[in-house]
């Protein structure tokens, strides 16, 4: 038997042994054969958030992203519509675009000049010297959905099914304008921790009370779980709706439970006197999109396995997870507000970026920590919280049913 042979073999024996709605065993982090697997099955088969169609807002404007093996450009054509292909050119296999955003006429290989028009046709003549039409060779596609805004992409030649998902999230998300929106901010993490450990820590506030102030004087996630808080919360759950109503806005709840397999989108009010989610909780940018007032909750975006998205009246905060090793990932903080926003006059990043800023970052911390435990000897997990944890074992259960796969 092979060694890829018994790392399969392997692989099943621990899927297949772990209880459904339990804690995953301490292999499942730092594993090396598993994180190979992760790569194989997760990320290079299932739908992935890339980034915002704002990114490449003028023709030829590129973003390239990489994961494990794979490689995407993304690129806006002369005609406005946004593509992606796999980053390979269709010659030697040379990666055409090295940059992580561009603008460019055509994409040009570097090794031997082969060029490519932005819908991916080859310009290069190829038939005397290769027996083959240039018309024959194209960049190699990669599946990609906008969602009012958000961009989602697939490696695979069969990607799984979206539309339940692009059906729940657009019509939340399009008021909020995503399209008509710009990067004010980007900050990159290198964070010391797999990156189930990273989206396990996301589904869950039971973490928020010690760790994140911010969060507890703003939201209801922690409070949400309070037996003698719950009617409070539920009657200002109730007036939320009736004013997201009246606003033309998706109803909501106070935390954002999982309503799909892979995903969760859901508009959560905010507590009294909190309109955004800023450090004093007033607005710190213009409106954005087709919103008309400040006080409209936030809308929460979550997909598994590398992506979520808090949406206020003024701005958005969106993060992106790249697995780079059994034990460490690459973490993209984006701050949206509107295109038209002028820094300096309509937002400062001062402003800004405090509250998702220290949240994030607190969030890391604890993150590595928790993944230095789980590689311990002594690493031996008690269970899930009932209430404050409820998102976990759907989380866990979904990654399982993935990797299962064949």
């Amino acid at each position: 038997m092979d060694d890829r042979i018994r790392q399969q073999t392997e692989i099943e024996r621990l899927v297949h042994t772990s209880r459904l709605g339990e804690p995953l065993a301490g292999d499942f982090y730092i594993d090396p054969a598993i994180f190979a697997a992760d790569i194989e099955r997760i990320f290079g088969r299932l739908w992935l958030y890339v980034g915002h169609a704002c990114m490449v807002q003028a023709p030829g404007d590129y973003m390239t992203w990489r994961v494990g093996p794979h490689s995407v450009v993304v690129v806006r054509g002369s005609d406005g519509a946004v593509r992606a292909f796999h980053n390979s050119c269709r010659h030697r296999g040379s990666r055409i675009c090295r940059e992580e955003m561009g603008n460019a006429k055509h994409l040009v290989c570097p090794y031997h000049r082969w060029t490519y028009e932005l819908d991916g046709r080859l310009r290069t003549r190829t038939e005397a010297e290769f027996g083959i039409s240039e018309n024959e060779i194209a960049l190699l596609p990669v599946a990609l959905h906008d969602a009012s805004g958000l961009l989602f992409i697939s490696f695979a030649q069969h990607p799984p099914d979206f539309s339940a998902m692009l059906a729940d999230i657009a019509p939340r998300l399009k008021p909020h304008g995503m399209d008509r929106a710009k990067v004010a901010k980007r900050i990159s993490y290198r964070v010391g921790a797999n990156w189930k450990v990273i989206l396990e820590n996301n589904s869950e506030c039971y973490h928020c009370g010690p760790n994140h102030p911010q969060i507890v004087m703003a939201t209801y996630d922690v409070t949400r779980n309070d037996p003698e808080r719950m009617a409070e919360v539920e009657r200002r759950v109730a007036e939320a709706n009736t004013r997201y109503r009246s606003l033309g806005l998706d109803e909501g709840d106070a935390q954002a439970d999982m309503t799909g397999a892979f995903w969760r989108a859901r508009r959560t009010p905010l507590k009294p006197g909190w309109v955004t989610q800023s450090l004093d909780g007033q607005p710190v940018a213009p409106l954005m999109g087709d919103l008309t007032s400040h006080d409209a909750g936030t809308l929460r975006i979550n997909l598994y396995p590398n992506f979520w998205q808090h949406a206020s009246s003024d701005h958005a905060v969106a993060t992106r997870v790249t697995p780079t090793g059994p034990a460490d990932c690459t973490i993209d903080v984006f701050w949206l507000v509107h295109q038209d926003a002028v820094e300096g006059k309509d937002y400062t990043l001062e402003r800004l970026l405090p509250f998702w800023q220290r949240t994030s970052e607190q969030d890391w911390f604890i993150c590595e920590e928790n993944q230095f435990g789980i590689g311990s000897s002594g690493y031996r997990p008690t269970g899930f919280a009932r209430r404050q944890e409820s998102n976990l074992p759907r989380f866990t259960d979904w990654y399982l049913g993935e990797l299962a796969r064949p």
